[in-house]
């Protein structure tokens, strides 16, 4: 026969198997398990932003409730937070990711130095185009031998290029959501955080977006990423300098 074990009201019973765990980036997690009156589940039910009975700097961010036999049931909670720290970002961490994007073969480095003329013509080829306005032959317009070159591989039907292509992403965990200055700074030539590459010639980097995601009232997750250029870099008259 099975022992009834007595449970009684407005208690909450901490219970063996909770655990505390920290990442990488910094994030504290935890859970704890309590047993309690099934009549007082609700409303002893730890409420997200409840502070740890340990660790003061996490916080639910999560609580559910089982209901089992007779009178038991079953609280668990989840927690997270970061603690204080003089540098937010001593556990960063930072990813790379190298690949190729397909680009307009007339936009590779050999052919930046085309004269007008002849770099329109060999657009209005590649757009199927035989002629001018003027009914002038395309083709004649073009005369340099780096413009017979591209033309000759539009006749084979290459009309473009891979282009190599690095995003660099900084993570890291801190006490208050992302601001306005970190931001202000996406869309426009920067230099990334943290131990990246250097960039050959004349390649730099365009600060390309910002994720974050909460858990708790403070604990967030912070993500920078940064796209390379490619051989003739970002663009200084469209995209300001950071």
């Amino acid at each position: 026969m099975a022992k009834q074990i007595a449970i009684q009201r407005n208690t909450l019973y901490p219970q063996p198997g909770a655990t505390i765990k920290v990442d990488k980036e910094g994030k504290w997690t935890a859970t704890e398990i309590y047993h309690v009156h099934r009549l007082d589940a609700v409303k002893l039910m730890p409420r997200p932003g409840t502070c740890h009975p340990e660790i003061g700097f996490i916080s639910v961010v999560d609580a559910s409730i089982e209901f089992g036999e007779a009178d038991l049931a079953v609280i668990t909670c989840q927690f997270a937070g970061v603690e204080d720290k003089d540098d937010e970002k001593a556990n960063a961490t930072y990813d790379m990711d190298l690949s190729l994007t397909e680009e307009n073969l007339l936009l590779c480095f050999r052919y930046k130095d085309l004269v007008a003329k002849e770099r329109e013509a060999l657009k209005g080829i590649m757009a199927g185009k035989d002629k001018d306005d003027q009914g002038n032959k395309l083709r004649d317009k073009i005369t340099s031998a780096r413009g017979l070159e591209a033309l000759s591989k539009i006749d084979r039907g290459q009309v473009s290029y891979y282009c190599p292509k690095i995003t660099w992403k900084e993570k890291w965990v801190r006490k208050r959501a992302v601001e306005a200055t970190e931001l202000n700074k996406i869309g426009k030539i920067d230099t990334p955080l943290g131990p990246c590459p250097a960039l050959a010639g004349s390649r730099d980097w365009i600060r390309n977006g910002c994720k974050q995601q909460q858990e708790g009232k403070h604990a967030f997750t912070l993500e920078l990423e940064w796209l390379s250029s490619n051989e003739e870099g970002w663009d200084s008259q469209i995209y300001a300098v950071a």
